[in-house]
């Protein structure tokens, strides 16, 4: 019998098992919650984007983007909206993902490397206009950004590029090319990349690795003396100041005697020559390096040749020539560089070197056929022939070399004396033309012939001073001879 409370109206609860009271503890946590069917489930499947195909490798995620698991861990790559950018920028970067030498997705509005490339040129193209950088130099630019958009692709994000992508594109960079080549492309390379830091395009310096280096001075020496010498012999010269030009004949002259390359002897005013004193005082063109040179009788005379021809005189000079001591008939500079555009608007520069296409035409008519020796080879003369005075300080000084940052005796140093750039070019004038300078420096170098001479006549004369001596020696021996003690 089941006794009841008559205080109360409910009836006693019935004992239930551990299961069930289990169950309705679940129930309770439920409470609240609207109870969805089937139908509600498959309606919230089909209202959610999926693949756009069944082999589509990446999976949507319910934040609104395709997401995929690599390596234990999500990375996401693009909106559900967009899967052919989710899925070319999966493939940009699933290789060095999978391997594990990338562990995060650069962000889709990082720097790319077509952006780098039209900020760079952007900035190169001011400096071209406003004269601190030479047309050359910006097509040159524009050749090494086309490169890297062709190797990397315009899109690909510079944050992403490795030490291992730069191993891939040094190879790309050295095909078919010299030493030299390299070297320079590899240079311009790391300061595109060094613009973007400088300009905070970028927060972390890109890392090149060690293998994206500048060839080793060995390879580039060896690479040099390959190629065979790149200077005219003293006789080769001689020969082609005959059949020359007057003008052609000035410009070797001074190409020998000061060192002038084409582009010095077509920007040459007659404001930088002191005839009258025999000086010539002219900054490099290439590096704006303030020289001064002596000249020689033999170049003094064949300029004064140039200003007093009347046919010269009489030509019609170019407004930007006006000015220019040597002139073409028509009245041009001997090297011109004229900026263009091709068809498919890549700058271009379209160049006119007179003075390279005349000394060609002489040398091969001279029978001098030499393939990377042209009128700068007179420059390469005049440095190894003025090296063996050993004053190379002379020397660096009337070529126009910019010295190295590293060099604190160009801090310290005031100037080169006369008779220092003197003994130079006395030296060369000799070793060129084949008579001694009418202007003797005190320390001045001869030639290994008159060393020879002045060794022999030393010598014979120190034989003859000992034989003497010894003979006098024999004379007084023979009638005083010594006394016994």
């Amino acid at each position: 019998m089941i006794a009841t409370n008559l205080h109360s109206n409910r009836l006693p609860r019935p004992a239930i098992s551990e299961s069930q009271h289990t169950d309705e503890k679940d129930a309770m946590r439920r409470r609240g919650r609207p109870k969805t069917g089937v139908a509600d489930a498959a309606s919230r499947r089909a209202t959610r984007p999926g693949k756009p195909y069944k082999s589509f490798p990446l999976t949507p995620h319910r934040n609104g983007q395709f997401c995929k698991k690599i390596r234990g861990k999500i990375y996401y790559f693009g909106p559900i909206s967009d899967p052919p950018a989710a899925l070319k920028r999966y493939h940009e970067h699933c290789d060095r993902l999978h391997t594990g030498k990338l562990d995060h997705v650069p962000r889709s509005d990082a720097l790319t490397i077509s952006d780098l490339a039209n900020k760079f040129l952007a900035a190169a193209e001011q400096r071209r206009d406003a004269g601190s950088l030479a047309a050359r130099t910006f097509v040159d630019y524009f050749r090494d950004c086309e490169r890297l958009v062709t190797f990397f692709g315009k899109d690909r994000a510079v944050e992403s590029i490795g030490k291992d992508d730069f191993i891939a594109f040094k190879a790309f960079l050295q095909k078919d090319v010299k030493p030299s080549t390299l070297k320079g492309r590899i240079g311009v390379t790391r300061s595109i990349f060094k613009f973007a830091f400088d300009e905070e395009l970028i927060p972390t310096m890109v890392r090149f690795g060690r293998e994206f280096r500048r060839p080793e001075q060995r390879v580039l020496r060896l690479s040099r003396a390959q190629g065979g010498r790149r200077h005219l012999l003293p006789a080769e010269i001689r020969q082609l100041l005959a059949p020359a030009s007057l003008q052609l004949k000035a410009m070797i002259l001074l190409g020998v005697n000061c060192g002038f390359g084409n582009k010095d002897c077509a920007e040459l005013q007659l404001s930088n020559i002191d005839l009258d004193h025999g000086w010539v005082y002219f900054p490099r063109v290439k590096t704006g390096v303030d020289r001064r040179c002596p000249l020689w009788p033999e170049t003094i005379a064949a300029i004064r040749a140039v200003l007093a021809d009347p046919q010269l005189n009489a030509i019609r000079r170019r407004p930007e020539a006006a000015d220019r001591l040597f002139v073409t008939k028509k009245g041009h500079q001997f090297v011109r560089s004229i900026p263009a555009s091709g068809e498919d608007g890549r700058p271009r520069l379209v160049e006119h070197d007179v003075i390279a296409t005349a000394i060609k035409r002489l040398m091969h008519k001279q029978g001098i056929n030499l393939k990377r020796v042209g009128f700068y080879g007179l420059r390469h003369t005049f440095e190894t022939l003025g090296a063996e005075t050993g004053n190379q300080v002379a020397v660096n000084f009337i070529m126009g070399h910019a010295p190295p940052s590293s060099d604190m005796g160009d801090v310290y140093r005031g100037g080169v004396a006369e008779a220092a750039l003197r003994q130079v070019t006395d030296h060369v004038r000799a070793s060129v033309l084949g008579s001694p300078a009418k202007t003797k420096s005190r320390g001045e170098i001869k030639s290994t012939s008159d060393r020879r001479v002045d060794q022999t006549s030393k010598t014979e004369s120190v034989v003859q001073t000992v034989a003497s001596s010894a003979k006098g020696r024999g004379r007084s021996g023979a009638a005083q001879k010594p006394s016994r003690r």
